[in-house]
């Protein structure tokens, strides 16, 4: 019989599943049923991690005994029981919710006011998320096309939205000219071509008129994952493209929301002067 694929096993474990009770489950899919202690010579475990491990299964769900002597126990089918872990990690949610709702925040006296934040690769898009489906007033970006998917929310409400896009996709275009109201948005768009070879410029020559936010962003060539988020004059998110990772810094800072906003505008600024 085929060994169990590893990264099942880590997909089971991220939806909350011990290692052993997942190895346990996807060897039962495969052996359709089984009994103990085949359990145990197939998945080499002890037996009392495995009578642990099926009793917690069990009581998810996820298993069932088909038969008492001996034990046999039968996994109920993939499609099920996805739909089961996946269900209680949202009810787990929505109970973490509720009580975080109760939970005292900001308890020293005098929170510092420029604090940032610092967020990488595996939860910088959930804080890019987060942000602009909170926004009230107000959302400033420039990015490229790759974080197109995180204004959907924005199409719902009033919030206005000034966008400095680096993207040359057609379906792109039409969507955000379709989704957002020319008289709740300013939409411009860069060509990728165009922005290489202004950036690359500006650092051969080093010229002085490029604007400040401009200089180097061609390093390494990471355009695609460069992000400058302000939302709600409250709130900023900076991915910069200088690093090989998605690090990110985030502040409520007043001087660090006005620059980057400042540094938005003076992008957009310069690229319809451009146009024209």
């Amino acid at each position: 019989m085929d060994k169990i694929p590893p990264g099942l096993v880590r997909a089971l474990t991220e939806l909350g599943l011990l290692e052993s009770e997942a190895k346990i489950y996807v060897a039962l899919v495969m052996m359709n049923h089984s009994e103990v202690k085949d359990l145990i010579d197939f998945l080499d475990m002890s037996k009392p991690n495995t009578y642990e491990s099926l009793r917690s299964l069990e009581e998810r769900g996820l298993i069932v005994a088909v038969s008492e002597r001996p034990i046999v126990y039968q996994a109920v089918s993939p499609e099920i029981g996805l739909e089961i872990l996946v269900d209680r990690h949202l009810k787990a949610k929505s109970e973490a919710e509720k009580l975080f709702s109760t939970v005292s925040r900001d308890i020293r006296e005098n929170p510092p006011d420029d604090m940032w934040y610092i967020f990488n690769e595996k939860n910088v898009e959930y804080k890019v998320r987060d942000m602009i489906r909170n926004a009230k007033k107000s959302v400033y970006v420039a990015m490229s096309d790759r974080y197109v998917k995180f204004l959907k929310p924005l199409a719902r409400n009033d919030v206005y939205l000034s966008l400095l896009i680096l993207s040359d996709k057609t379906n792109t275009r039409m969507w955000l000219e379709k989704t957002f109201r020319p008289e709740r948005s300013k939409i411009q768009y860069i060509d990728r071509a165009e922005a290489e070879k202004i950036f690359s410029t500006s650092r051969s020559t080093k010229r002085r008129e490029l604007v400040p936010p401009l200089a180097g962003l061609s390093v390494a060539y990471s355009l695609d994952k460069t992000l400058m988020l302000v939302v709600d004059d409250n709130e900023t998110l900076y991915i910069a493209p200088i690093f090989d990772s998605m690090n990110a810094i985030s502040s409520r800072g007043k001087g660090m929301v006005q620059n980057l906003k400042a540094a938005q505008q003076t992008m957009s600024a310069y690229f319809e002067g451009q146009k024209n």
